[in-house]
């Protein structure tokens, strides 16, 4: 089991009053799965996917990856988890503009402490992989949509985590990007990536061979695709 969740309890203060997002929330990822997971507008999804990326704790329960419990750990030690299993795409990118693409696929890479030949290399690999190895030197407010997109997926893999987490990846792009990034995170899972997917969306979640129902606190299963 790469990662379990038992019992996953999850509060946010609101005023003096506390609202309980998640509870007794259980979810069990094996490797090289894909799942998405879909629910309201504030129901928890993102608070989710969070948890599972290691940058917020949960209240109560357990969660372990690869039989290590990551509840225990100090946020320091959740940092160092997320380092080095973790790939997050959000739906705005948050690409730094100040930079170029591959000062921006670098940074996680820099984080690692790899070599500058390293680093060059696997930048390198990742932009042909994703076909947009011309954009290796541009401005990142010189892309469009699809570009940008794919710069935060290759920024996300190119330490080649253990699990991939996407909230809402295709969101703000128009239905022939979406295809087009959707194949690439199908091709991804197909290699052995772990993929999991914050989507409202069913032709979106319909590429995940399970997709899970976030309502009431907890996740309930709701299809097993293809």
């Amino acid at each position: 089991m790469l990662l379990k969740l038992t019992g996953i309890k999850k509060s946010f203060k609101n005023g003096i009053l506390y609202r309980t997002i998640l509870e007794n929330l259980t979810l069990n990822i094996e490797e090289g799965e894909s799942i998405a997971i879909k629910g309201k507008s504030g129901c928890g999804k993102s608070t989710l996917l969070n948890i599972l990326g290691g940058l917020i704790p949960s209240d109560e329960g357990v969660m372990s990856f690869n039989g290590r419990k990551i509840s225990d750990l100090s946020a320091v030690e959740r940092t160092e988890y997320r380092k080095k299993n973790v790939g997050f795409i959000t739906q705005n990118f948050h690409l730094l503009n100040d930079r170029n693409v591959y000062d921006n696929i670098a940074l996680p890479l820099q984080y690692l402490k790899l070599t500058k030949k390293q680093i060059k290399n696997n930048i390198e690999k990742v932009l042909c992989d994703l076909e947009i190895e011309n954009t290796i030197r541009r401005d990142i407010r010189t892309l469009s949509g699809g570009e940008r997109q794919r710069v935060a997926i290759a920024r996300a893999i190119v330490k080649n985590p253990s699990i991939l987490l996407a909230d809402e990846p295709t969101g703000s792009l128009d239905e022939n990007t979406e295809k087009t990034i959707m194949g690439i995170f199908d091709a991804l899972n197909q290699k052995g990536m772990t993929l999991v997917m914050v989507t409202h969306d069913d032709s979106i979640s319909s590429y995940c061979k399970k997709v899970y129902q976030l309502y009431n606190k907890k996740l309930h299963h709701v299809n097993h695709m293809g």
